[in-house]
């Protein structure tokens, strides 16, 4: 069976779509960070909302207008480029799985990006649909970038016209020179393309941008309350710390036995916080006048980086060579906690 003819679509020599914009209309910001690979992207919506309800507090976030973003920018030597190249966005959907007509083409809208992101060639967003590509992370509602008559590569993953029906799958060519278009999704089986189709490569998917899904309301209270009561928890623990700490200013030595007072919370009263945060905490303790060793910043965590067994669990503390002062102190701290109301 011979291999079916392929052509390429698009003109690179057409000069670029313009859109309709008016003065004023585009307000976006691109930005790339030379340090990495990111990429700082801004958006300013300049057509109104209807009909929203917003809900107001005193602590309304500050969002920087267009122009407090490029002087944010310049301030912090980071080079952006104005998003004014248009790439037209299809309303119709490009599908992943069987092929389907879609019709006419239609341009719902406009994307701006950098030029420099866009050259001089033809680049087109349209909707995926269907689930035949989902191993090459494409799922439903997702956007394709798609450069129009570009030559396919083996990998590549292509938007090809099938006898008129559209489809998105990788192209692939075998040791006998046969044409496929796979899917990444066993469920779904290669398409052999043969001389009896009418067949084009529409373009090659050069990027797929995905929509950042919005929490609901309730999944976020969720979150909040489960910190809340985390945080709660903590803050009784070092609670019940602060008293027994104040009862067992004799059994204190130095500032290190501030170490001592971490591991006892970390392992026998499920203390989560860092060491660092633990420090704070501990130095913002309310003690008793006659208190000698307050916790200074760093003394916790130098103590068990020097003291190994101070990486254990208390309880292996007495056989991995504590001292006896140490061992007394666990003691004391663990016995007072355990009698203190939480």
């Amino acid at each position: 069976m011979m291999p079916a003819q392929l052509t390429h679509s698009g003109d690179l020599n057409q000069p670029p779509l313009t859109p309709p914009f008016q003065g004023g209309e585009l307000a976006t910001v691109h930005a790339q960070i030379t340090c990495e690979t990111c990429i700082l992207i801004i958006y300013k919506k300049t057509q109104p909302m209807k009909n929203l309800q917003k809900k107001t507090c005193s602590c309304e976030p500050d969002v920087m207008s267009a122009d407090e973003a490029k002087d944010w920018l310049e301030n912090n030597g980071i080079s952006y480029e104005v998003c004014d190249t248009p790439i037209p966005v299809l309303d119709n959907a490009v599908n992943c799985g069987l092929p389907q007509d879609i019709g006419d083409e239609m341009i719902e809208g406009y994307f701006c990006v950098p030029k420099s992101m866009a050259g001089n060639k033809l680049i087109v967003d349209c909707q995926a649909c269907g689930d035949s590509m989902i191993d090459a992370d494409i799922d439903d509602g997702d956007t394709l970038r798609v450069e129009l008559g570009a030559i396919p590569r083996d990998g590549d993953i292509v938007v090809a016209s099938l006898d008129n029906d559209y489809t998105t799958k990788v192209f692939f060519t075998d040791s006998s020179g046969q044409h496929w278009l796979c899917p990444r999704n066993s469920r779904y089986d290669c398409i052999l393309l043969t001389d009896r189709m009418r067949v084009r490569i529409i373009g090659v998917v050069r990027n797929i941008l995905k929509q950042a899904p919005r929490q609901s309301y309730r999944e976020c209270k969720a979150i909040v309350d489960a910190t809340l009561n985390h945080h709660g928890q903590q803050a009784s623990v070092l609670e019940r710390a602060r008293d027994a700490v104040a009862k067992s200013g004799h059994l204190f030595w130095a500032g290190a036995a501030w170490a001592v007072v971490y591991c006892v919370l970390r392992d026998g009263f499920d203390y989560e916080e860092s060491m660092s945060e633990f420090e704070r905490s501990a130095g913002r303790m309310k003690l008793p006048a006659g208190f000698d060793y307050p916790c200074t910043p760093g003394k916790v965590q130098r103590t068990i980086s020097y003291h190994s067994y101070m990486r254990q669990h208390v309880d292996k503390w007495a056989k991995a060579g504590a001292s006896d002062r140490e061992l007394r102190l666990v003691e004391f701290l663990t016995s007072e906690m355990k009698l203190l109301p939480k």
